[in-house]
């Protein structure tokens, strides 16, 4: 069972061959479909130091998640071994999409060389985008996708294999049948589409026995996830799975299962791995969880950054890595592309 899901995340990050695309004035469009690794790389290397100090903006959703203080880590350590500043700017939250909005459009006032978003909304973050790039400021997507087109490029787990990640080791393990909620996470975002439509498919086309009582999207919080299993756990009394689109939803799921005295009866996957996270994995309580490289994004983004700059090639799709994290391997992970360093704060504005 873990075997089929090492194979499943091998499959996504093989290196294949780089599909590059020229540099200038007009950045290449990118696809926020799903798209297939054949058409992404999986490698990009560090490029030289250039003779320039470029000045990069970075707006995230917020540093709440220790997924995003991971690549918050990737952004701000690259960009020193490249030589350029890095000016980091958090929302706050999903919710907030105005002050994402308004501190891309103060970055652009500012006259950044580039800038790196991680979208709180896919259509929500189309106007300021293209302000940006028609102000002659390139823009990197990184992580949550924007639905723009004038993107230089996206780097990204690919969400589609997430899902069926998930939900061959849920039907694996409920082959004899089950019932199974959703946790989608924040709406409006590539992740939570993309990673829930691709569980559903592959739990419809493989695992017929097992069935998708409910769904629920939320804020991506401990708080939103103990709440609506809570709900779910009085509304579906016979709930045998749990998917979460991300950890931090997990974390407030596993509690609520822990509080029902359910903890090992019920199959609970997720994405990324806060400590909480590897604490009730270590528990039993969290079965399996679906680890991306928020440090690496943060790395390539960087590195696009510089080499669009450099008027280098950029890839218009790059998928990062991804690993599974189960009861029984948690001695053998390297965490160095997953996790800021322990102690390491990020700073913001």
């Amino acid at each position: 069972m873990d075997n089929l899901i090492r194979r499943c995340a091998a499959a996504s990050v093989v290196a294949l061959m780089m599909a590059g695309c020229g540099g200038g004035t007009q950045p290449p469009a990118a696809s926020s479909a799903p798209v297939s690794p054949a058409n992404a790389v999986t490698e990009y290397p560090r490029p030289a130091k250039p003779a320039k100090s470029y000045r990069i903006g970075v707006s995230i959703p917020h540093l709440a998640n220790p997924h995003y203080v991971g690549q918050a880590y990737g952004y701000i350590d690259e960009a020193q071994q490249l030589g350029a500043q890095i000016t980091l700017l958090e929302a706050g939250g999903y919710e907030h999409l105005d002050k994402q909005v308004s501190q891309m459009e103060d970055l652009v006032a500012s006259r950044v060389d580039a800038i790196i978003i991680a979208a709180i909304s896919g259509p929500g973050t189309v106007g300021a985008v293209e302000a940006a790039v028609a102000a002659g400021i390139p823009v990197i997507n990184v992580n949550v996708m924007t639905d723009s087109d004038k993107v230089v490029t996206r780097i990204r787990s690919d969400d589609d294999v997430i899902g069926r990640m998930q939900a061959d080791f849920m039907g694996e393990r409920l082959k004899s049948g089950g019932n199974v909620v959703m946790l989608r996470g924040a709406p409006g975002t590539s992740w939570a589409e993309i990673r829930g439509n691709a569980f559903r498919q592959q739990i419809a086309a493989k695992y017929p026995t097992v069935k998708i009582l409910g769904e629920q999207y939320s804020q991506s919080t401990p708080a939103d996830g103990l709440r609506l299993m809570e709900d779910f756990l009085q509304t579906f009394p016979q709930i045998n799975g749990v998917y979460n689109g991300a950890d931090s939803t997990a974390v407030g799921a596993a509690q609520a299962v822990v509080s029902a005295h359910k903890a090992g009866s019920i199959v609970m996957t997720a994405t990324d791995f806060q400590i909480d996270t590897e604490k009730f994995i270590r528990d039993g309580v969290i079965s399996a969880s679906v680890l991306q490289q928020p440090v690496t994004m943060g790395r390539w983004g960087v590195r696009a950054a510089i080499d669009y700059l450099e008027k280098k090639s950029v890839p218009p799709v790059m998928f990062t890595g991804l690993m599974t994290a189960t009861k029984d391997n948690l001695g053998t992970l390297d965490l160095a592309t997953v996790r800021a360093p322990a102690g390491w704060t990020p700073p913001v504005r």
